[in-house]
């Protein structure tokens, strides 16, 4: 307080706290990453029940792994999954390329005149150039043309050479989102490496990088992407070469208006072309093919694809008109979401129960089974009851389909009649591990995750392979800034001597990170679908989600849960588990085989549960090696920097570093005391220096605070040890008094 107090009073000054509450960041958060029946594409939705989940993306398929995990998660005490659908891409780094289709099917407005119609017959992605064009004379008038603009991302070298290389330096760079490719120059590729040419650093390079190529024009390098587009990307990384070579390291990106003109989509050449030529529509018939029609209607409504068109697009170039009475396609009904499940589905339209002239009412049937039906919908837009915003309204709209108004003049409205949509794809054809692993640039994937930012824990349920194992640690650990831990799932029908073999030698996962661990084998849980799965009473599955849900049960099981090691006959049960693929883990010496390789083997015994027999991390050398450590302190580092926020930009002074002391040192004694410590003593448990000969004046200058910690975290009791003997008690104090 400043100023004079200007008479006697009793003054209450509210001083700056000395120490600020740290909130507890989310532990038991989890992802799942994989194939499910429908739902959003590349999108992560929240889920907090196996209801919710079955809401948003369906229930259970032959390839749906999420739904089987997600069933074992919310079974097993999960009570937050984000989930994250893929289908293939035929390029990763834009989602736009998925391959997956909504099935669909017209509803039609019979007895008014219809548009002039032209169907393609070639199904998308279409394969297309720059500058590849669609022309087409509308109502007998002038030739129009909208066209593809498609340009590569392109990185040059700083000069026309020689450059002046050394035999083994190093290039790195990243093509569309991929990953990071590593070109190693040897001398023996120039003529004198310390003066190599234009041409030679080219033919080095292309020999190296994969997806882009290296090109000479005018003695100057260019690195060009094979992706022409907005999904093109190149980025120099790094590398000890690129200081002589002197490429941008700034990403360059392609430029256009689609993403890869080699697999336009549908919607783009809608986009392109309505925004260039007046008087038509675009739309997608079943099957990916396209169909153009004209606003007007009637016998003067004329459409007429030119031969300048693009082949790829699939168009004759035969004169097409309308009629002056006929049924024409007035509304468009698709599937919700992209996937094959909707070729089940009909739509009926009915007599309106309000018998009002102009409406109707709307059936969704699923499977034979109705779902859904909106009553009194209209065909007029603006109306309250527009088919269109009622049927599409994002809260109580369809869960199943999506409906579009063609807007056909004057609005017509629909015979009764019923209609089966057909064309949908689940995307699944030519499923690679890259759509698992996904793109930065484009979100897919993993990726997709990247701005969700309370998960903690990651599965890729089912897809058990070397390249996604490691980019789900990679994931964890280097793009998530180690604030995640994985959990990966075994290949299928491994014993012991093979889970091994893959773990040290196949996929080198073993000592390969600290934010992970690895289960075996494949669980056996009853049948949830006997229409789906077969008439078993069990199936096999990945335990991915069940040890997931094992991990939020112990979290949450009491105060500083996460720091009990979720495995043994007690924390590790596993609800709804009830065999195991291999028998071999039920013997000791098969254990004994995979568990000194960081196997965590999953097991029962006479008497006891089905169990999580394990709690190691898969890096021995790592700081905190089991997973009740790592996860104990990603959770206390998450906390500590969102709860040190407040100490940013401030003056760093005595009394701030003093402040972030008592802070950290608040929160270590409350984790303390729920256990996060070898011991409850604090000196003994941890350290907080703060110190001035920490923060020197140097540091100080550089805008740093710096804060050292140790934690003595706990260890899991791995082995039991009896040590047994004969009792030579009384004999021996029997020698001592006859020697006495």
């Amino acid at each position: 307080m400043s100023g004079e107090l200007l008479s006697s009073k009793v003054v209450v000054v509210e001083e700056e706290p000395r120490v600020r509450g740290i909130p507890s960041a989310p532990t038991s958060v989890a992802a799942a990453v994989g194939v499910t029946e429908r739902g959003p594409i590349d999108t992560p939705v929240l889920c907090s029940s196996f209801e919710e989940y079955g809401a948003n993306f369906g229930g259970f398929t032959r390839d749906a792994n999420v739904a089987l995990a997600a069933m074992g998660f919310f079974e097993n005490g999960g009570t937050q999954l984000w989930c994250v659908r893929t289908v293939h891409h035929t390029d990763v780094s834009s989602p736009a390329t998925a391959t997956a289709r909504r099935a669909s099917g017209y509803l039609t407005s019979p007895g008014g005149p219809t548009p002039a119609l032209v169907t393609g017959t070639l199904p998308a992605p279409f394969a297309l150039d720059d500058g590849a064009k669609l022309v087409v004379a509308v109502g007998g008038g002038a030739d129009k043309e909208a066209a593809v603009k498609a340009t590569p991302a392109t990185v040059t070298a700083g000069g026309a050479g020689p450059f002046a290389l050394a035999d083994g330096q190093t290039f790195t760079l990243r093509v569309d989102g991929g990953p990071v490719q590593r070109v190693a120059f040897a001398k023996a590729e120039f003529t004198s490496i310390a003066a190599a040419t234009s041409a030679e650093l080219a033919a080095a390079l292309n020999a190296g990088i994969v997806g882009a190529k290296a090109v000479v024009e005018k003695g100057i390098v260019h690195i060009v992407s094979d992706t022409a587009g907005t999904s093109s990307r190149v980025e120099i990384t790094g590398g000890t070469a690129n200081a002589a070579l002197g490429f941008p390291t700034a990403p360059t990106l392609g430029t256009g208006n689609v993403a890869n003109a080699r697999a336009v989509t549908p919607d783009e050449v809608k986009a392109i072309a309505e925004g260039a030529i007046a008087g038509i529509k675009v739309s997608t018939a079943p099957g990916g093919f396209l169909e153009l029609r004209t606003d007007g209607a009637g016998p003067t409504a004329q459409l007429q694809v030119r031969a300048a068109t693009a082949a790829a697009l699939g168009f004759d170039t035969a004169l097409h008109a309308g009629t002056a009475s006929g049924a024409a396609n007035a509304l468009r009904v698709e599937g919700k979401d992209p996937g094959a499940y909707s070729n089940a589905i009909e739509v009926e339209v009915r007599t309106p129960t309000s018998g009002e002239a102009g409406a109707f009412d709307l059936a969704v049937v699923d499977d034979g089974v109705y779902r859904e039906f909106f009553a009194n919908v209209r065909m007029t837009p603006g109306a309250a009851r527009h088919v269109e915003t009622i049927v599409n309204d994002a809260a109580n709209g369809s869960a199943l389909v999506r409906v579009i108004d063609q807007l056909l003049p004057g609005a017509p409205a629909l015979a009764v009649q019923t209609v089966a949509l057909a064309g949908g794809d689940d995307g699944l054809a030519g499923l690679t591990d890259g759509d698992f692993i996904g793109s930065p640039v484009g979100r897919t994937g993993l990726h997709a995750l990247d701005r969700v930012i309370d998960v903690a824990v990651l599965m890729v349920p089912g897809r058990a392979t070397p390249a996604v194992h490691a980019a789900i640690l990679s994931y964890c650990e280097v793009d998530r800034a180690g604030t995640m831990f994985a959990v990966l799932d075994p290949p299928a029908g491994m014993g012991a001597a093979a889970i091994v073999t893959y773990v040290e030698s196949t996929a080198h996962l073993l000592e390969s990170s600290e934010f992970g661990a690895f289960y075996w084998p494949r669980v056996k849980v009853l049948n949830p679908a006997r229409a789906v799965f077969g008439s078993d009473d069990a199936i096999v599955v990945p335990p991915s989600g069940i040890i997931a849900g094992v991990y939020a049960r112990t979290d949450a099981a009491r105060p500083g849960g996460i720091y009990d090691p979720p495995a043994g006959i007690d924390v590790g049960r596993m609800v709804g588990v009830l065999g195991f693929e291999t028998d071999e883990v039920l013997e000791e010496k098969k254990r004994d085989l995979v568990y000194p390789k960081r196997i965590n083997p999953l097991t029962t015994g006479p008497g006891l549960p089905r169990f999580i027999d394990g709690s190691r991390t898969l890096k021995s050398s790592g700081n905190f090696p089991y997973v009740s450590e790592r996860r104990g302190v990603i959770f206390i580092e998450r906390s500590l920097k969102l709860g040190l926020q407040f100490a940013r930009h401030k003056n760093n002074t005595e009394g701030l570093r003093a402040t972030v002391r008592r802070t950290i040192t608040s929160f270590l004694l409350t984790q303390m005391n729920n256990g996060a410590f070898r011991s409850r003593e604090p000196a003994k448990a941890f350290f907080v220096d703060v110190s001035d000969a920490l923060n020197t004046a140097t540091v100080i200058f550089a805008g740093k605070l710096l804060a050292r910690i140790g934690l003595a975290t706990n260890k899991p009791a791995e082995f039991v040890v009896l040590r047994i003997s004969q009792d030579t008690r009384a004999l021996d104090a029997e020698l001592a008094a006859a020697g006495g």
